[in-house]
């Protein structure tokens, strides 16, 4: 049936909308509607409402699903870029410390070069007569010491007893010593 007298559109009347139109009712409809195919009716509607309800949770459920599979996704491919980038630092210092210690061996190289050439101009012969010419340097005279080979040292024993020593320590004393 319709609700109204007049329909402004074209098309066939409906017995029935699809959604429910919330209505204030007084008491004494409230009363009077409270047979048992209202009831029934009711039942159907809170039904409809729940399964409704149910469908918008599963719905919610799923996009929750869905957002933290992307966020799970997400921190993977941020972990995986982390764990490159750390590598590639690694890398850049394992170069650098590498030209760095070519660097270093060519200046050893060179250190001992220097210090070979100078070896080979210090003559140890040539060092003394100049000290002995110039400066006025003379040897060292080598001073001989004889020694006794007798052995100096005097030897002496004494026994210190201390007097903390109980009667059975000093009875044993006796017997093992006489």
């Amino acid at each position: 049936m319709s609700r109204s007298s007049y329909q402004y559109e074209t098309s066939p009347r409906k017995y029935e909308p699809d959604y429910d139109i919330p209505r204030k009712r007084t008491q004494q409809t409230r009363r009077k509607s409270s047979t048992k195919k209202t009831t029934a009716k009711k039942q159907t509607i809170k039904t409809n409402y729940q399964i409704k309800k149910e469908k918008q949770k599963a719905e919610k459920l799923k996009h929750l699903e869905q957002i933290c599979i992307v966020l799970v996704i997400f921190g993977m491919l941020l972990a995986v870029s982390y764990r490159e980038i750390s590598i590639m630092e690694m890398f850049n210092n394992k170069k650098k410390m590498e030209n760095e210690l070519a660097l270093i061996q060519k200046e050893n190289g060179q250190v001992e070069k220097d210090i070979k050439a100078q070896e080979s101009k210090l003559d140890w012969n040539m060092i003394k007569q100049k000290a002995t010419e110039e400066l006025g340097m003379q040897e060292a005279n080598k001073i001989t010491v004889e020694l006794n080979k007798s052995d100096n040292v005097e030897k002496e024993v004494t026994l210190i007893k201390s007097d903390n020593t109980s009667f059975i320590e000093k009875l044993i004393e006796k017997f093992i010593v006489k």
